[in-house]
């Protein structure tokens, strides 16, 4: 899909980039989720009663966190604007309150589904919130087609 398609001109129907919109929202949640399923494997044991982790495991945990939420924020706020500007080039400056409503709402579903994400993977037991990571991605897909519909 090229540049075009997703500015296009007045009267073009919005389409999600597939890159920007799809695919860096994932990877922003999926690689701190993945790092915390690998520390998962190494940390094998370390729920023994007693059993003390180690300051690296501590330190890397913590280092994945931040990460994690570094990187969504920035994907979000990046997102936001994008999603600013392109309202208002398509409405001549003056987008409708309820566009701008419904494009911070998508910010919320994609925080939301990083929230899920994260968690999901950085706690045992937690894996039933990846289920409820679907909604909220597709959430944020459908608030983001509809803030920009008929533009």
């Amino acid at each position: 899909m090229n540049d075009s398609s997703v500015t296009g001109s007045s009267g073009s129907t919005f389409r999600l980039a597939p890159v920007r919109d799809l695919a860096i929202p994932l990877a922003a949640a999926a690689i701190p989720a993945g790092l915390f399923a690998l520390l998962g494997l190494a940390t094998r044991g370390l729920a023994q009663p007693g059993a003390q982790p180690p300051v690296w495991l501590v330190v890397t945990m913590a280092m994945l966190e931040i990460l994690g939420i570094v990187a969504m924020a920035f994907v979000i706020l990046m997102r936001l604007e994008f999603g600013r500007r392109h309202l208002a080039l398509r409405t001549d400056g003056y987008p409708e309150a309820w566009r701008k409503a419904v494009l911070f709402t998508s910010v919320a579903f994609i925080l939301l589904f990083d929230i899920l994400t994260n968690v999901a993977a950085a706690f045992a037991g937690a894996s039933p919130l990846l289920l409820l990571a679907v909604p909220a991605f597709l959430g944020y897909v459908a608030c983001v087609r509809i803030a920009f519909a008929g533009l």
